[in-house]
């Protein structure tokens, strides 16, 4: 097999199709949750046993006659100072609890992004071109060859048909079950179907049939009768009339299933229509259904969308409200914080001031501020800005984190950005109200998708890796950006304000794509632990009141939310990756995974079996991380550490497996294999 042909195949097995409905049993702790909770109560008692102490200091000992010991004063002292920091996060907590301001979007960008939610996943799968028909060979239930999947497989791959087309071919069976597709007619009648069939082989001249097929995919026209059958894939004719999906459509009952998660995954029949209402008015306009109701404009917009949501979903909602269903608003709903001892903040404040202030400017970084955003940057010896824009071991490396602990969460990776990639620039933004910095004074108040944009530019600017007035591409220059799961939604502001500014994308863990489903917002916020995993991500990370104030009070899913036409090659497994584990407890990765292959992206796609949130970037698996931000290859990230990281600094990167394979003249593997 050719290499050429080798990169098109995809290299991921199939993931199984999805069941529904979808099962939601309540879990029940397991072993490891108690252990977890054994070291949460740990933390949580610091403060009432600080109260407690000072209760028998004060009436049991004789410490106010000033008869008691240094060290029990010293306690003494430490707790007086952990009740008084206990009533400022108390204080702290009911701030945060003021609902978001509603939402200044205009109805007509409303209606425009309601639609491509809704429009999302009506597509269907992508195949690859250009492959051996055997590739996407199906057979059927006995084991035979499907002769019509395989010639419409084969005129797929001539442009002769569309995917649509495909589809309904490769589904016929069950569409015809159902009455999306006419059944076939007695011997000798024809249907519909049939004869738009016969018509299409009718030529006026040799060849016409070909050509005129050929320029209706590649103009993503159909002639109406056939655009009626097959080609129309939205909820939204020509004319703006809104078309239902059959119930039974599989496009429909997946978006049925994905609606349930912002109900707490309630049974669909359950779901009443001003349960939906009240849902609508909060992701619509970010206010009560009382105010929008109130307003004739928006009550006309909300009704529309509650049309269109019905066709989407193939159904109709029964009147009435069902107060059993909870309703996830997640900028209205309480904000979920929870106190935690001062010591806590303390130690992690002084980590990672001791990081930011000794440990990365010995190795050669410098903390700079631009605007109200800090920033550590690392400049290599011998670096220009035309070497940044000309030469591949040279191009700079931002790396946007994840919420949690800030530098001293991201320190393992940090120093091997340092030490792995020498040759690049290394560009950190700080973010004070995802690192629990309590004593910053940014730590309730994040930044906004405007200055975030704005600061990078006049960043990248500063230090000479982005020219946005160069008249050339080349002599524009941008940088390799790398995001860790929350640190995707800076990557996706980049990417739709100002895409010119990045030439790489590596995303890890990003929680930015299919936001409209709620997983990330159940998962994160709204979940009852189960294991322990879950409860020391909901105490440590999530109820923490600087990023449970960002998340339940600035997350705006509209603004955060970033859809695949909006990342420039994002079909180019050498521009674009995305690293996935299957076990993510935060993001749903298999159906981030779906989003991304029906939109065509293969080698793209790193998946980790076994790996959970976050472990895309521990161990052996950062190398390949780090290999991918700074080279845009995986090929032979095992040998990253013993040899390939020495060889790149050097501007070699002959060490990958399928190099050598072409000089020796064989085929080692596929480009971009992954676990």
């Amino acid at each position: 097999m050719s290499p050429k042909l080798k990169d098109a195949l995809p290299e991921l097995s199939p993931l199984p199709d999805e069941v529904y409905p979808i099962q939601h049993e309540k879990r029940k702790p397991d072993q490891g949750y108690y252990v977890a909770l054994g070291l949460v109560m740990s933390v949580w008692m610091i403060t009432p046993l600080s109260c407690a102490y000072l209760l028998w200091y004060t009436l049991f000992s004789s410490g106010l006659s000033g008869k008691s010991g240094l060290t029990a004063t010293i306690f003494a002292s430490y707790s007086i100072t952990e009740i008084l920091f206990s009533i400022y996060t108390s204080y702290l907590i009911k701030y945060v609890q003021t609902p978001s301001p509603p939402s200044d979007l205009p109805n007509l960008e409303r209606k425009k992004l309601f639609l491509r939610v809704l429009h999302s996943n009506l597509i269907y799968p992508i195949p690859s071109k250009g492959l051996p028909i055997e590739y996407n060979l199906q057979e059927n239930e006995g084991g035979e060859r499907n002769y019509e999947v395989e010639l419409a497989e084969k005129d797929f791959q001539k442009g002769l048909i569309s995917v649509a087309e495909l589809h309904h071919i490769k589904n016929k069976e069950y569409e015809q079950s159902i009455g999306i597709q006419e059944k076939p007619g007695r011997v000798g009648k024809m249907n519909s179907i049939e004869k738009n069939v016969i018509n299409s082989f009718v030529e006026e001249y040799p060849g016409e049939r070909e050509k005129r097929l050929k320029s209706q995919i590649e103009n993503d026209v159909l002639p109406n009768d056939l655009k009626k059958e097959w080609g129309y894939e939205g909820i939204i004719d020509d004319d703006d009339n809104i078309i239902k999906l059959h119930p039974w459509d599989k496009r429909a009952i997946e978006f049925r299933e994905r609606l349930r998660t912002w109900f707490n995954h309630a049974e669909w029949s359950s779901i009443k229509r001003r349960n939906v209402e009240i849902w609508l008015a909060w992701s619509c306009f970010n206010t009560p259904l009382e105010d929008v109701l109130s307003n004739k404009e928006n009550k006309e917009f909300l009704e529309y969308t509650m049309d269109l949501l019905e066709a989407r979903t193939g159904t109709e909602f029964e009147d009435g409200y069902d107060p059993k269903v909870q309703i996830m608003r997640l900028t209205i709903d309480k904000v979920n914080a929870k106190g935690r001892p001062l010591i806590l903040y303390a130690v992690t404040n002084l980590i990672n001031l001791f990081l930011q202030e000794v440990v990365y400017p010995y190795q050669g970084m410098g903390l700079y501020k631009e605007g109200d955003i800090e920033y550590l940057v690392r400049i290599p010896k011998d670096w220009t800005p035309e070497k940044g824009k000309t030469v591949p071991n040279a191009i700079p490396v931002v790396y946007l984190h994840g919420l949690g602990f800030g530098l001293l969460q991201s320190h393992l990776l940090i120093k091997h950005l340092i030490s792995s990639l020498p040759t690049h620039p290394i560009l950190i933004p700080l973010s004070p109200h995802t690192s629990q910095s309590l004593f910053h004074h940014r730590h309730l108040r994040p930044w906004t998708r405007a200055e975030l944009v704005e600061n990078m530019k006049e960043i990248c600017t500063k230090w000479g890796f982005w020219d946005e007035h160069a008249r050339s591409t080349s002599s524009r220059g941008g940088v390799s950006m790398l995001s860790h799961s929350n640190g995707s939604v800076a990557h996706g502001w980049l990417l739709k304000d100002c895409p010119s500014l990045i030439k790489r994308n590596t995303f890890v863990d990003p929680v930015v794509f299919c936001l409209w489903e709620g997983d990330v917002c159940y998962n994160f916020c709204y979940r009852k632990p189960s294991n322990a995993l879950e409860l020391l991500l909901y105490y440590f990370i999530a109820s923490e009141v600087g990023i449970a104030n960002y998340i339940q009070r600035y997350f705006d899913w509209a603004d955060n939310t970033l859809f695949f036409d909006e990342i420039p090659d994002a079909l180019d497994y050498k521009k674009t990756a995305f690293f996935l584990g299957e076990k993510d407890i935060i993001i749903d990765a298999p159906r981030v995974r779906r989003y991304l292959e029906k939109h065509g992206v293969t080698n793209g796609i790193h998946w980790d079996p076994l790996g959970g949130h976050g472990d895309g970037l521990n161990g052996s698996a950062r190398d390949r991380v780090i290999m991918f931000a700074g080279t845009g290859s995986t090929n032979g990230w095992q040998n990253w550490l013993t040899k390939g990281r020495r060889r790149h600094s050097l501007g070699n990167d002959d060490f990958t497996e399928d190099f050598m394979s072409h000089v020796n003249g064989t085929s080692t593997g596929r480009k971009g294999k992954t676990a």
